[in-house]
């Protein structure tokens, strides 16, 4: 370019030729980043001519209003530019460019079936008058002709389109139309492929969310977004046996299988209801203290645990042996607190029986929740927790609930088996162990030994007595009658000792008595009597102190 320093033209020289500057001209070029002629030197003047390849094409900015480029071996003025306007070229191609013109070259978009296309018309009566300029391939020979072969109906200007890969192989836009590039400045973006046992999620601009499962290639709508977590963009189905469930929440009305739910509902799905659980839009997963699974808890035979109705406030007792699976909408797994006294009474000497019904009485204290007089498995359970990362450790998992975990390979530390692997080992594998120790998770047991008897007392009243040897599982609202014997030699009751046990069978009682003589002389006796309690057990606890 040569700009006349009196007049401002500036004139474009095309090759081949000779220039001859005269004094009032001046090589100048254009800049555009800044859209400004600067002065130069001549040799830096020099400018190449736009060339496009075949399968490129050209993006020309500020067209002549004739839409013609300098011919070769010349000298020409500036003419008029469409300046803002904006045109594809398709390679082959080659031409100078006219002051004031921007070009890029862009290699035309080869696409395979899992990569698509987001293309923005800018122009509309350009769009629909040059769509048929378009280079559309389509996929496979023979394949039928793209959808995108004719313009739809709904042209207005920022309208995106997808141009997906299993309709076309190659395309070449046409004025009017621009492919958008992400944010890496990619012009082809990969869609989404999930294999079996995996979904995806895609959100649009109104809020609608789309569920898609595998296997099949996922393309998004325009205006949709895969959901990310941790840099992923597709999920594992959730593996489910007999023995997890999950809570699920309804947010939306829909009917599956000719059952009906509406919005607020609450359902608990296991391994019975479905094996593989894929999330859909109208459920909602309920989490407990960032945990999505619920684990069956084992309860080995002669153990139990006690159940509450979170509706109705009703607690009843399971009894082992079973794996103890209870619904969250309706059921939660609570702790007895027992008192000071009971324990004194139940578990004498047992000084880790006291100190830990301490701590639970201080745990429902502080627990946030409406069940008064309740310690719940998950109050417990994240006050461990919180105890254990104070101290910097982990809290380990209970011992009835690693049971159900270690059946699921979801649950497991281990990576994700990926493909088809079949390996085997030839040294000794120990074979996995767990280790309970539930003395103190379920219900209070009790060992009635041989020769004694307890009462037990509800708070309905009824009373039935217990003779050993038994292993009692007591319900919630079940306590044992308390004795209150005297001791010392001669009994006094200066010093009381209370038990709920009884010795029925070969009770061997000891005291002393004072007589006195004919010939007034004072005798202390001791003696030793061996009792035995028959007939009608409800009357051997009707006297406190016998």
């Amino acid at each position: 370019y040569m700009q006349d320093v009196t007049k401002g033209i500036v004139k474009t020289y095309t090759g081949p030729t000779v220039i001859n500057p005269t004094a009032q001209e001046r090589p100048v070029r254009f800049d555009a980043g800044t859209k400004h002629f600067e002065p130069c030197g001549l040799e830096e003047a020099v400018q190449q001519i736009a060339i496009a390849p075949e399968g490129y094409y050209l993006t020309l900015k500020n067209p002549s209003t004739k839409n013609d480029h300098p011919p070769f071996g010349g000298v020409y003025p500036s003419p008029d530019l469409e300046v803002g306007r904006k045109i594809n070229i398709n390679g082959p191609c080659s031409f100078a460019l006219w002051p004031g013109q921007i070009v890029k070259l862009v290699q035309g978009h080869h696409l395979r079936s899992n990569q698509y296309l987001l293309v923005r018309v800018y122009n509309e009566d350009e769009a629909r008058k040059n769509w048929g300029k378009a280079v559309i391939k389509p996929a496979g020979d023979g394949a039928p002709e793209a959808p995108v072969a004719h313009a739809p109906q709904d042209l207005t200007v920022g309208k995106l389109l997808i141009i997906k890969g299993t309709d076309v192989s190659f395309y070449i836009p046409p004025t009017g139309v621009g492919v958008v590039a992400d944010d890496d400045g990619l012009y082809v973006r990969d869609a989404l492929t999930l294999e079996r046992l995996e979904y995806c999620i895609l959100v649009d601009q109104n809020g609608k969310k789309r569920y898609e499962r595998g296997p099949q290639v996922v393309f998004p709508e325009p205006t949709e977004t895969f959901i990310q977590k941790d840099q992923h963009r597709k999920f594992r189905a959730v593996e489910l046996n007999e023995i997890q469930g999950l809570h699920i929440k309804i947010i939306a009305p829909y009917e599956d299988g000719g059952k009906a739910y509406k919005e607020g509902d609450e359902i608990f799905l296991t391994g019975k209801d479905a094996a593989i659980y894929f999330p859909r839009e109208e459920h909602s997963l309920v989490r407990y203290d960032g945990r999505d699974k619920h684990f069956a808890t084992a309860v080995p035979a002669g153990e139990a645990r006690y159940v509450m109705n979170r509706k109705k406030g009703a607690i009843h007792m399971a009894r082992g042996p079973l794996m103890l699976l209870p619904n969250p909408v309706d059921e939660v797994i609570v702790r007895r607190i027992l008192s000071d006294r009971e324990c004194e009474t139940w578990y004498p000497g047992n000084d880790e029986a006291l100190t830990y019904n301490r701590q639970l009485r201080h745990l429902a204290d502080a627990a946030p929740t409406t069940r008064a007089g309740v310690v719940s498995e998950g109050d417990f359970q994240r006050a461990n927790r919180v105890h254990q990362q104070r101290r910097g450790g982990k809290a380990p998992l209970p011992a009835s609930q690693s049971v159900a975990m270690d059946a699921s390979a979801v649950s497991r530390d281990v990576p994700a088996m990926v493909g088809d692997v079949v390996e085997r080992g030839s040294s000794y594998t120990q074979p996995r162990t767990i280790v309970f120790n539930t003395k103190f998770e379920g219900v209070p047991t009790v060992n009635v030994w041989v020769g004694y008897a307890v009462m037990v007392v509800d708070k309905s009243g009824n009373r039935r007595v217990e003779v050993g040897p038994r292993n009692l599982l007591l319900e919630y609202d079940e306590t044992f009658e308390i004795l209150e014997l005297s001791t010392g030699r001669p009994k006094s009751t200066d010093r009381l000792l209370r038990t709920s046990f009884l010795r029925v069978l070969n009770n061997r009682v000891g005291d002393t008595c004072e007589v006195e003589t004919a010939d007034h002389v004072r005798i202390t006796l001791e003696y030793s009597l061996r009792v035995n309690f028959t007939g009608e057990s409800e009357k051997w606890f009707e006297v406190e102190n016998y």
